[in-house]
């Protein structure tokens, strides 16, 4: 029954940061049932303490979660989960009344998680350090073995310069190469036999802080996301077990996202009303709620996915092929939405810095209440910024913290030598933690930790709340330890005490690892995964508001991106296609002007990019190929000056920390040194740069409208082509510094060609003769 335990553990422990009143032993009972079905799972207040933004959930509801697991035929049939309707209104934390209890309970919720954190990151220090042979380290990784009382060794200083014997890194590589072996093909089997379906997606924000007379609220709808197995002809079915190679369909239906302005808050509202209201603005093909102002319409997309476990044998075949379509992304934006994006991420830097003052904060109009008000300003000043740091530093202050030290100390030395620790010692840690900030509760722990064991006394291992918070695979491949362990602590670190022999063949069957296996080289030339996107059609609409006409409109069509590897080489290649570009601008004289348009040959590519780390048929480290054909830019003088005026606010620039930030870039500059370009030279990598751009050109009417009888002057930029200059070894030992500095530069052969201004007047056969 591993496995359900696993399950149970995991779901238990992601649920449990983010749902409130979660009956964990009824989960584990289902899990290990095979059925799992979770209602109306309300959303914590604090579920986005850990992204560290100043907000908090208002409203938040889980509708049905449910998971189907198959235990008696794991293997063969699928896994099943299910999330029906999330529902998520998030507020500014300025909005929901200050209530001290729920706060101090967040704080120390936040404080334990930082402190597990914290924990995991020193004993992970401590197991490199004990491979590495790093005394310092390596103590830290005794707290979590059984140390026997006796004779301790002397601290001559030669025990610290010999590296400890047995702890040779170099003989865990192949076990780490077993390990990242089984987990893939374990990761293979999951995405086999799982799929997956989202429905009713619903995340609001709602902000009546940053402008009281103009509220804004901004969210993202999902209808449909699903994951589905299927055959060869993209028809869902459940695979067998003894189908090789995987094909899995990825559908979205309706992502959108939104941002109103002067709209009406509905987070006053109850609970029920909130919820109901955001079931209700769901957009989908048959619902388009009328009052939300969209900045991306709804985008559906569908990805392919073959993959094939044993292609690395073969080597017919990639590993891994998708191929992702996305039909539209229509982008629109109007100027008051844009204006309330800069107000809202200005007002974020403000809810930040107001966080402290809270629990003084009044909760009474400012007019006709200025005593309070006035209390607050003292209070908040007062509280924060004098008595903060004045009273630690007073006797009595001082007097007590020792004393709070010292009695964690002694209570967490408990914890350490008891196989079981008192219900009255777990209490009084815990309240001793409330008083203590993470930093001394740290430092008191490790100088626990080094009294217990300079004093002989024997370490229990970790209950199993810190067992818990391990990965579950993070064992299988550790060293068995030879001497017996007590059974109250004995906690199972390999696959090997996890798993009966039997269970253990099974799955390794079931997966196609061997543990007698070992990884082939693959040919430097075979291409173990290939990503594809195509975007058939992308625009970006902005206008100065709703309902008026647009101001300036980006169409791109065909959007292509091809990302490949070869592993056997370290190499990545990145190839991107435009097929074509259109900027049209602000309507007049019943004429949309253009602005942008592909003039060049059809059959070719707009713009072609071709990005490439160790090429197969380049002596360089990198490749870097732009192609581009001719585009016609026709200037329009009402567009520009509408689009200036479009981006224009009254949030200026703070030109003092611009200037501070750019005159500390150039004493960085100034500082490096010959010998610091001597290694620049010598570990940087070779840049192969060919760029080809054909001639584009500029016209400029007279009037700054293009029309017939219109005088023009026109740009030609002729044909632009950059090449790298290849500067052969690049040796430094006995150069001067200015041949190093040479050397330190690029160097490439440009050529520009048929660069013209021409001037041409209102006829339509002299123009045609410029152009």
């Amino acid at each position: 029954m591993v496995l359900e335990s696993v399950v149970a553990d995991l779901l238990n422990r992601f649920l449990g940061d983010y749902v409130e009143n979660l009956n964990k032993s009824q989960l584990k009972l289902g899990i290990w049932g095979g059925n799992v079905a979770l209602d109306n799972l309300q959303i914590k207040e604090n579920a986005l303490s850990e992204l560290d933004v100043p907000f908090k959930v208002k409203a938040g509801q889980i509708d049905k979660l449910t998971l189907k697991i198959p235990w008696k035929n794991l293997y063969g049939e699928a896994v099943v989960a299910t999330l029906e309707g999330l529902y998520l209104l998030v507020v500014p934390g300025a909005s929901i009344k200050y209530d001290a209890e729920k706060e101090e309970k967040s704080l120390q919720d936040i404080k334990q998680k930082e402190l597990c954190r914290i924990e995991e990151a020193l004993q992970k220090a401590a197991e490199k350090g004990a491979h590495s042979g790093e005394f310092m380290y390596g103590l830290e990784n005794l707290l979590y073995k059984d140390v026997k009382p006796g004779r301790k060794r002397k601290k001559h200083k030669k025990h610290f310069k010999k590296r400890f014997k047995g702890l040779d890194r170099s003989k865990d590589k192949p076990k780490e190469a077993k390990k990242d072996t089984f987990l893939e093909k374990l990761a293979t089997q999951v995405i086999k036999n799982v799929q997956v379906k989202i429905t009713d997606i619903h995340i609001k924000y709602e902000d009546d802080i940053t402008d009281p007379e103009r509220p804004l609220s901004f969210g993202v709808t999902l209808r449909e996301f699903s994951l589905l197995t299927t055959n060869e002809h993209w028809t869902p079915c459940i695979l067998n077990e003894a189908e090789k190679i995987i094909y899995k369909l990825v559908k979205l239906d309706s992502l959108s996202a939104y941002w109103n302005v002067g709209c009406c808050m509905s987070y006053r509202g109850s609970r029920e009303h909130i919820l109901e209201q955001l079931k209700r603005e769901i957009l989908t093909s048959t619902n388009i709620p009328p009052d939300h102002q969209y900045i991306f319409q709804p985008i559906s997309a569908s990805a392919k996915l073959y993959m094939n476990p044993g292609a690395e044998s073969e080597l017919k075949t990639p590993k891994l092929d998708g191929n992702v379509e996305v039909q539209n992304i229509a982008i629109e934006l109007t100027k008051p939405q844009y204006l309330s994006m800069i107000d809202f991420l200005e007002s974020l830097d403000y809810m930040v810095r107001n966080a402290p003052y809270r629990k003084y904060k009044p909760c009474l109009p400012l007019h006709t209440n200025c005593r309070q008000w006035w209390k607050y300003a003292i209070d908040s000043v007062l509280e924060v910024h004098i008595r903060r740091y004045t009273q630690p530093w007073s006797w009595s202050n001082i007097k007590n913290h020792r004393q709070l030290l010292k009695s964690y100390k002694m209570a967490y030395k408990t914890k350490l030598t008891q196989a079981k620790v008192s219900e009255e010692i777990q209490k009084q840690i815990q309240d001793l933690e409330k008083s203590l900030d993470v930093f001394n509760i740290i430092l008191v722990r490790q100088q626990a930790q080094v009294e217990v064991i300079h004093s002989g006394q024997k370490l229990r291992k970790k209950s199993a709340e810190a067992g818990e918070k391990r990965g579950w695979f993070s064992g299988f491949w550790g060293k068995k330890e030879s001497k017996k362990r007590d059974e109250e602590s004995s906690v199972p670190e390999t696959i090997d005490d996890l798993m009966t022999p039997e269970e253990k063949d099974k799955l390794f069957t079931a997966i196609g690892y061997s543990e007698n296996a070992y990884n082939l080289a693959l040919p430097k030339q075979y291409v173990a995964h290939i990503l594809t996107l195509k975007l058939v059609s992308t625009s970006i609409i902005i206008r100065e508001n709703r309902n008026v006409p647009e101001i300036l409109r980006v169409q791109i069509i065909g959007l292509g991106t091809q990302v490949s590897q070869r592993p056997g080489a370290q190499a990545l290649k990145i190839e991107a296609k435009l097929e074509h570009w259109y900027v049209t601008g602000l309507r007049q004289q019943d004429i949309v002007p253009s602005l942008v348009a592909s003039i060049g040959d059809t059959t070719s590519s707009l713009l072609k990019i071709e990005f490439e780390t160790n090429p197969e048929n380049s002596p360089a480290d990198q490749t870097l190929i732009v192609q581009s054909q001719p585009v016609e830019v026709i200037y329009d003088a009402k567009t520009i000056n509408a689009v200036v005026e479009f981006f224009q606010s009254n949030k200026g620039l703070d030109l003092e920390q611009i200037t501070s930030a750019t005159l500390m870039k150039l004493e960085e500059i100034k500082e490096r040194t010959a010998t610091g370009l001597t290694h620049i030279i010598e570990t940087r990598k070779v840049l192969d740069l060919r760029i080809n751009l054909k001639p584009s050109y500029l016209i400029i009417p007279q009037t700054g409208f293009h029309h017939e009888k219109s005088n023009l002057l026109i740009l030609d930029f002729g044909t632009f082509q950059l090449n790298s200059k290849d500067q052969g070894a690049q040796k430094t030992a006995n150069a001067s510094l200015e041949e190093i500095i040479d050397k330190a530069y690029d160097k490439f052969d440009v050529e520009i060609r048929s660069v013209q201004l021409l001037f041409a007047k209102a006829d339509l056969k002299c123009q045609e003769d410029c152009l």
